[in-house]
């Protein structure tokens, strides 16, 4: 995500993360910087469409040869977050740090460098796949509740507090864990395992960094008390 907590203020508004974010209406008083912003889009889009091609005709062929459907629940989760990353709500604010940017964009799209290299961890391919549909099913229920606030890196979204983010505060990185992992118990490499294991630290650098600027805003620090752990109940 991909970022899940975007804050808008209560009364008083925190202080901006970076500039606004362009509108295409401004493009008579800022057109460079607009330009920008579009070229960005751009280019943003047809590499992510770009990607999850390749990650989904990779797993599409190893389905046909093999009948096995490997990796299919985090198929669909992939293809969930690239169609909502596509239909994104364009925020008001923007983070402008690159080590922001370079935590979201590995943490969102490294995974679609995985490859299927079966047969799963001690045969729990049922079990492993069970896992890949529970995170589906997580990540189905929180996206319900974010609709088109979703992004990147952190944003003045709205934030969010119904659904699953009564349990924790970033549920839909608490289902990356569910469908990553069941994806590395049934497809075993040590490739797949360094790439998950780079995304989920990655996921945490990400928490970090949303919160050090989202705890600024009175709302969040609020609901932060409320609901104390950040992504698995009891434990972080």
């Amino acid at each position: 995500m991909r970022v899940e907590h975007q804050v808008r203020a209560a009364g008083r508004r925190s202080q901006p993360l970076a500039e606004r974010a362009p509108d295409p209406g401004d493009h008579a008083k800022d057109g460079p910087q607009t330009g920008r912003a579009l070229a960005w889009h751009l280019i943003s889009t047809v590499a992510l469409v770009t990607v999850f091609l390749c990650f989904a005709i990779v797993h599409l062929r190893h389905w046909f040869s093999t009948g096995e459907p490997t990796g299919l629940g985090l198929v669909i989760e992939e293809a969930l977050v690239a169609v909502l990353f596509l239909l994104r709500r364009r925020p008001t604010r923007v983070s402008g740090s690159p080590r922001d940017w370079l935590l979201a964009i590995n943490g969102s799209w490294l995974i679609l460098v995985v490859r299927p290299a079966g047969p799963p961890l001690l045969g729990l391919g049922w079990l492993s796949l069970g896992l890949q549909f529970a995170g589906l099913g997580v990540t189905l229920f929180s996206m319900s509740t974010l609709g088109r606030s979703f992004g990147i890196v952190a944003a003045d979204r709205g934030l969010r507090t119904s659904g699953p983010y009564r349990i924790v505060r970033h549920p839909v990185y608490a289902s990356y864990l569910l469908s990553q992992g069941g994806y590395v118990l049934q497809n075993p490499s040590a490739w797949n395992l360094a790439i998950v294991v780079t995304v989920t630290l990655c996921q945490i650098g990400r928490i970090h960094a949303e919160e050090a600027v989202l705890r600024e805003d009175s709302a969040y620090r609020d609901y932060a008390q409320r609901v104390r752990f950040r992504l698995i109940p009891g434990v972080f």
